[in-house]
């Protein structure tokens, strides 16, 4: 890669704000979980493999967004509430991902488990991005987004688990 595409590259990545990586992440988890769904039960090692991205993803986005956004945003008062709710559908999304452990991805049971955490987490996105963005946006200074954007990215960086594979691209 040319240097000066490096640089580029480097520089528009230190100008994302949080809510361009979470927004991202938020792309990317509908893309899982919608090429999850198309996978269906008719190919149990695709969707296996998919299921394996989309809960590493969810995982490594919420733990960032727990301890970068909502930590600061916690301290206002304005977004308390928002952000005591959001925790809370963390929670439920944490717990119904746990539910899989337990579970054969042959199980019938298996596909409309998923069809509901896929609801939960988009309604949460949704939710997320019409009404907590834009009262964090008040909230947040221009720097303030910029800082917590790249701690979120490093971190999701060093939670990687190690590759299994190649990773499904979005």
């Amino acid at each position: 890669m040319p240097t000066s595409q490096k640089t580029s590259e480097s520089h528009s990545r230190a100008e994302m704000t949080i809510f361009d990586v979470l927004k991202q992440d938020h792309e990317k988890a509908r893309y899982l979980f919608d090429k999850a769904q198309k996978a269906g039960k008719k190919d149990v090692a695709s969707l296996q493999k998919l299921f394996s991205q989309l809960e590493e993803e969810l995982d490594l986005h919420m733990e960032g967004e727990e301890r970068f956004f909502y930590s600061v945003l916690e301290q206002n008062e304005e977004m308390r509430d928002k952000v005591l709710q959001a925790f809370e559908e963390h929670q439920v999304a944490k717990t119904m991902l746990g539910t899989f452990q337990s579970l054969a991805v042959d199980d019938e049971r298996w596909m409309a488990k998923l069809q509901v955490l896929g609801e939960i987490v988009e309604h949460h996105m949704q939710e997320e991005e019409k009404e907590v963005f834009t009262l964090a946006r008040k909230a947040l200074g221009k720097e303030q987004q910029h800082e917590i954007a790249l701690a979120f990215q490093r971190s999701k960086r060093e939670g990687r688990r190690p590759s299994r594979g190649a990773p499904v691209e979005g």
